[in-house]
């Protein structure tokens, strides 16, 4: 069993803050750092490249837009532009959401520069075991990556997301599946063991989603479970 690489989300108000959050998460034992760029004030992709050229295998970049829980307001054809650009930074990891226009066309040309991550948000609830496999395997075909992440309200929920680790059909490497929420935090744990290839944290006291752990409760944790 192999321990998965720690993602870091980090959300920063300009690049010098993003730089400092960056250096701190790396230095914390994180593995990537995904750069929630959806939070700057204004994204300016040269500036960005200063800090993303040297750290391009360790970072994940997502431009999360307010139709899927994120903080980018503008226009759909520009952020799909803001990404086209990004891309050409060539980050280890790009984060595209399942209901982004032109699905298979733009998720062609990120592939082309970096794995792709397809992402599904539900921040109602958890749906049936139907619709939550039709949204993985529909994920996997246009990404390297599915990340499938939902609200759970209770065990149930819970269950219903880390049974896609054992649906027939699915890689679990290619699969991130967890549930938001205090009460779907035990699933933040159970699916890097279950063969989760990614697993998020934050800087201490910097939630960027809602029951996510911290880098160092999230490494110690693992390290009990899941020792190299």
């Amino acid at each position: 069993m192999s321990r998965p690489l720690i993602c870091v989300s980090i959300m920063g108000r300009d690049e010098a803050e993003l730089e400092r959050k960056v250096e701190r998460a790396l230095s914390l034992g994180g593995d990537l750092v995904e750069l929630r760029l959806d939070f700057l004030l204004e994204l300016d992709v040269g500036r960005l490249g200063n800090i993303i050229s040297s750290l391009a295998d360790k970072v994940i970049i997502t431009l999360r837009p307010s139709w899927e829980g994120g903080h980018y307001s503008g226009g759909e054809e520009e952020r799909i532009e803001l990404l086209r650009m990004l891309s050409d930074l060539k980050p280890a990891y790009m984060d595209l959401e399942l209901a982004a226009r032109n699905l298979a066309e733009i998720s062609r040309e990120l592939r082309r520069k970096s794995r792709l991550i397809i992402s599904f948000h539900d921040f109602s609830g958890t749906p049936p075991d139907e619709e939550l496999a039709s949204r993985a395997q529909e994920a996997l075909r246009y990404g390297d990556i599915a990340k499938i992440v939902t609200l759970s309200r209770g065990m149930d929920d819970n269950l219903g997301i880390l049974r896609l680790y054992r649906l027939d059909g699915i890689s679990v490497e290619r699969l991130i599946a967890f549930a938001m929420g205090e009460a779907g935090v035990v699933t933040r744990i159970l699916a890097p063991i279950l063969g989760s290839p990614i697993a998020y944290s934050c800087l201490p006291g910097e939630e960027v989603t809602p029951g996510q752990l911290n880098i160092i409760h999230l490494r110690r944790i693992l390290e009990l479970v899941m020792p190299r």
